[in-house]
């Protein structure tokens, strides 16, 4: 089941369960997927725009503001803007990462300043997103993977991170931490 797909059914379980935390947790993760992909979406736009030198008129006859119209929605359906602006099930797992590091930092937070209630809730909120991550790889197997990565770009040193973090990351892809990947990778090629 796509991510979206098991978000709305969880939604509608907390709604007529009255898990009030839940139904909230879950409304804000779908209005972070929906800002991402509007996003995404005016992103691609503009690209389209661009690729098909489209220009807002400067005059305002209705001839030229109508021709223009046109030629958006002729540049916007060319370049697929509507269907390629929809998040996949990776980018919205990006997504769930972020509000799972926010919730990270905020619970920090709230412990240095001795705020437990404000801890306990966005600890309940942590718990109820981390559901939606793929399963986290333990450190093994992030070394294991890093070390095969090192091993096919010829990384010797510190300094070959670069050659070794971007295929790592690509490969690992939400289902590690990137600063767990980074201490991985410095660590293996430093001995």
């Amino acid at each position: 089941m796509a991510l979206r797909d098991q978000l709305q059914a969880d939604l509608k379980e907390a709604m007529k369960s009255g898990d009030v935390v839940r139904k909230t947790t879950i409304r804000g993760v779908m209005a972070s997927l929906n800002e991402s992909e509007q996003r995404k979406r005016e992103d691609l736009a503009k690209k389209a725009l661009k690729k098909h030198n489209v220009t807002k008129p400067t005059g305002s006859e209705e001839s030229d503001l109508t021709a223009y119209q046109q030629a958006v929605d002729a540049a916007l359906s060319a370049e697929n803007v509507e269907e390629t602006s929809i998040l996949d099930d990776m980018e919205a797992v990006s997504v769930l990462q972020k509000l799972v590091k926010q919730r990270q930092e905020s619970i920090e937070q709230a412990n240095q300043a001795n705020r437990n209630d404000i801890a306990e809730a966005e600890t309940i909120e942590l718990g109820i997103l981390e559901v939606y991550l793929p399963r986290q790889m333990t450190r093994e197997e992030v070394e294991a993977a890093a070390a095969a990565v090192i091993a096919e770009v010829g990384a010797t040193e510190v300094r070959d991170m670069g050659k070794v973090m971007s295929p790592l990351m690509e490969r690992l892809q939400g289902r590690a931490d990137g600063k767990q990947v980074s201490e991985v990778v410095r660590l293996l090629l430093t001995h």
